[in-house]
């Protein structure tokens, strides 16, 4: 009972089917302003390119093994292979006018079988070289001949039969592509090519194909043909590619925090100390120190890791800092004045440290955000402030490049 239902399985025919697919899925991530491209509809699949002329596809798919282990070959009389040109010698037999479809069309075969020194395709690569119609032709007439199954004796003949003007164009635009496996994986190198970033592709291949399927039964269900050109494959699929592109929280690593031995004489903690805001000896200074490594930790990793580009981090800094410059001429305008009258700063010093500590209040509620994505949340942002601060790029303090500049 087993043997049977083996024989009877519909697996090796639903791969094929899934097979197809696919491969009109790789085709259509490639297609070109102007053209179309269709799945059963003029054959497996086609292309209708912007010129007026058409490449059709059929694609072949095995799970057949050989004892080694590997795919099985596509023989010199493969079942699949001869089926397929006389399914095309009879189309162009069949077509309005004949010579007009072959000027039209172009054919590829396409396989996941190995090649493995195919006679009728090493003839094929000659014919291109030399176009020598009578060797082909006699080729062909041959292994009609050497043939036992009437099966192929039919397809051969069908071919054989278009005559050598049209044997001639037929061949000319003929091609076929073996080894074509892991087609999964080609679409999905397609896709990172489109989408440049590597921890999307899987993402993007699920939305995508799924998308496309549902297309495919929908349209076919409504008896409509399955075609999409290239501003349909824009509008109706392009928002699979969203995930890519959509703001999305960078990812947060929670890495060791070695914290410094003395805490104190951190810069950006002495700003801190100056203007009153932590006492020595205060909690804070190993929960502000924590968040400014902690910020730092994680921009490290977006950078490395190319979740961020380093032209987005300098865009990044060059906007916190003006926040900070805007704030910090807001906070101390009068005292410049002051200044600019003649009083001396440390005449001021009581109304600098309220200020100062008015400004970090005022940065502390920035909610910063790297270009391409939403906000970084305020412990990262106030983190990135202290970093500044202790890299002595901004301060509190009104003199605060006199204070703490070398």
């Amino acid at each position: 009972m087993s043997t049977i239902q083996d024989q009877h399985t519909a697996g090796p025919i639903a791969i094929g089917f899934d097979y197809q697919f696919y491969y009109f899925m790789y085709l259509a991530l490639e297609l070109k302003h102007g053209q179309k491209i269709g799945f059963e509809v003029k054959d497996d699949v086609h292309i209708d390119r912007e010129d007026g002329t058409t490449v059709l596809f059929q694609a072949k798919h095995t799970i057949v093994k050989n004892t080694d282990g590997s795919l099985q070959n596509l023989t010199t009389l493969d079942a699949d292979l001869w089926k397929t040109l006389s399914n095309w010698a009879t189309f162009i037999k069949t077509g309005n006018t004949n010579s007009d479809f072959l000027n039209k069309h172009s054919f590829i075969l396409v396989t996941n079988k190995s090649e493995n020194n195919n006679d009728f395709i090493n003839s094929l690569s000659l014919f291109k070289v030399d176009e020598n119609i009578d060797k082909a032709l006699e080729k062909v007439i041959e292994l009609e001949n050497k043939t036992k199954d009437e099966t192929l004796k039919k397809y051969l003949k069908n071919v054989s039969s278009l005559g050598k003007r049209k044997l001639k164009s037929f061949l000319l635009k003929l091609t076929i592509e073996t080894d074509v496996d892991e087609i999964i994986e080609k679409i999905k190198n397609r896709i990172f090519e489109n989408i440049r970033q590597e921890n999307l592709i899987d993402a993007v291949f699920e939305k995508l194909s799924s998308n496309l399927q549902l297309a495919k039964y929908t349209d076919i269900k409504e008896r409509n043909k399955f075609e999409i050109s290239f501003r349909d494959f824009n509008d109706k699929f392009g928002k699979c590619f969203k995930a890519a592109y959509e703001n999305k929280p960078l990812p947060k690593r929670e890495f060791p925090i070695l914290l410094p031995d003395d805490l104190e004489s951190q810069i950006f903690i002495k700003q801190l100390l100056d203007i009153g805001e932590i006492q020595s000896g205060s909690k804070e200074i190993r929960i502000y120190t924590t968040q400014m490594l902690k910020a730092l930790n994680n921009f490290s990793y977006w950078v490395d890791e190319n979740f961020v580009l380093p032209t987005d981090m300098d865009e990044f800094k060059k906007n916190s800092i003006q926040i900070w410059v805007n704030e910090f001429k807001s906070k101390y305008r009068q005292i410049e004045r002051q200044v600019n009258s003649g009083s001396l700063i440390e005449d001021l010093e009581n109304d600098i440290k309220n200020l100062g500590v008015d400004l970090i209040d005022c940065l502390r509620k920035q909610d910063l955000f790297i270009p391409s994505y939403p906000s970084l949340g305020i412990e990262h942002s106030n983190g990135h402030y202290y970093a500044l601060s202790d890299k002595l790029e901004i301060g509190w303090h009104f003199d605060w490049e006199s204070k703490y500049k070398v």
